[in-house]
């Protein structure tokens, strides 16, 4: 990473030299088995946008330490917060907004307590990644790839097969596998898909198996 672009981060980020991190998807992959206790044995585990482990806990496990996301529109308040918050907005929204993305961002997390990457290196990662408005979920991996730190990924399908959230239910899942409901049409999935494989072949990345 192009060192210049990295800004002061916060101790729960700056701190994660020698831990091995777990970056959890939300694909239907991500739950039916029982590895919440591997999971739970993680030094980090990074969660993203609307997770869900209430009931899950012995397919996905109990701990959040981070909590990535990208504040959109279908984000959904939560009564108790994880404590670490990392925000990452795509570059063409921070250019829009300027700082008033900060106000939509408070709004929707429920919290002020978040670290936001800002906007060069939002376009930085988009740029040498050539994808254009990546998902949150490419983001987490990028980034942390990017650091240069011990990766591990789970649940991870990229709306490739079904285009439903591990968490769900029957009616949400038929009308997003239906496409009344439209998900990722603004993202380069098979882009984002290629570029994470190539990572697992080089043996940059892990995958979390049972």
């Amino acid at each position: 990473m192009n060192l210049d672009l990295l800004p002061d981060l916060p101790t729960f980020l700056s701190s994660l030299d020698s831990q091995r991190l777990l970056i959890i998807g939300n694909g239907p992959s991500a739950s039916g088995q029982d590895l919440g206790e591997k999971i739970n044995q993680f030094d980090r585990v990074i969660r993203i946008n609307n997770f869900v482990t209430s009931g899950l806990e012995s397919q996905i496990g109990s701990r959040t330490d981070i909590w990535v996301n990208g504040a959109n529109q279908g984000l959904k308040r939560r009564r108790e917060l994880p404590k670490n918050i990392l925000v990452m907005i795509p570059s063409e929204v921070l250019t829009h907004k300027g700082d008033a993305i900060h106000d939509r961002i408070k709004r929707r997390l429920g919290t002020s307590d978040y670290f936001m990457l800002p906007l060069d290196l939002m376009s930085h990662m988009e740029t040498s990644a050539n994808i254009a408005r990546p998902t949150t979920g490419f983001f987490s991996i990028y980034f942390f790839y990017l650091l240069g730190l011990n990766i591990t990924l789970h649940g991870f399908d990229f709306f490739v097969g079904s285009k439903a959230h591990y968490f769900d239910g029957p009616l949400k899942r038929w009308l997003k596998e239906s496409g009344i409901i439209s998900k990722a049409k603004k993202h380069d999935i098979n882009e984002e898909k290629w570029f994470v494989e190539d990572l697992i072949e080089k043996g940059q990345v892990k995958i979390l198996k049972p």
